[in-house]
């Protein structure tokens, strides 16, 4: 059976011990209660195999976390060494084109724009109308600090605390 079914069909002996319409409880006969009794140890049985699912899921979502920082750890240390081993490459080529046999080592002319001065030169591009060289980042509520407000009893339109729940298992 599953969980939904289970819990139809309890409902539906709960309302079999109660008169429809007095509302008083009926007297219950021991299959009706060993039937329900049954039911419960289903519907247990059925919350305890979820349980176990969630559990053994979270499991592997750490083992996999887990497996990821040791990946990326282990790319990180390559990509040092390989920017390392480039640096060589370079000290020893000295700056020329150089024919390695299974490779080329080779140099090509690139340019970078380099900021000393952010403020100067955003005061530049305003006052001469450069308005798509610069960007000006949009405003974000800071919730924490609104949050306090809020909680000191100061009304923020736009904004409510929430209460939610939230479940654990462990």
């Amino acid at each position: 059976m599953k969980l939904y079914e289970v819990n139809q069909t309890i409902e539906a002996l709960v309302e079999q011990m109660v008169d429809i319409e007095t509302g008083e409880i009926l007297p219950v006969s021991d299959e009706l209660m060993a039937q329900l009794e049954s039911l419960e140890m289903e519907r247990d049985r059925i919350l305890g195999y979820l349980a176990k699912l969630v559990l053994n899921t979270r499991a592997e979502a750490a083992a996999l976390k887990e497996e990821e920082t040791r990946l990326k750890n282990r790319r990180d240390r390559l990509e040092k060494k390989e920017d390392r081993l480039m640096e060589i490459l370079d000290r020893e080529c000295g700056g020329e084109k150089t024919n390695l046999g299974v490779a080329t080592f080779s140099y090509r002319k690139t340019s970078r724009l380099e900021v000393s001065d952010a403020a100067k030169a955003i005061r530049w591009l305003k006052r001469n109308k450069h308005h798509d060289c610069y960007r000006v980042k949009e405003p974000e509520v800071a919730r924490t600090e609104v949050k306090k407000l809020i909680n000191a009893g100061i009304k923020v339109p736009g904004c409510a605390v929430v209460e939610d729940k939230s479940c654990s298992l462990k």
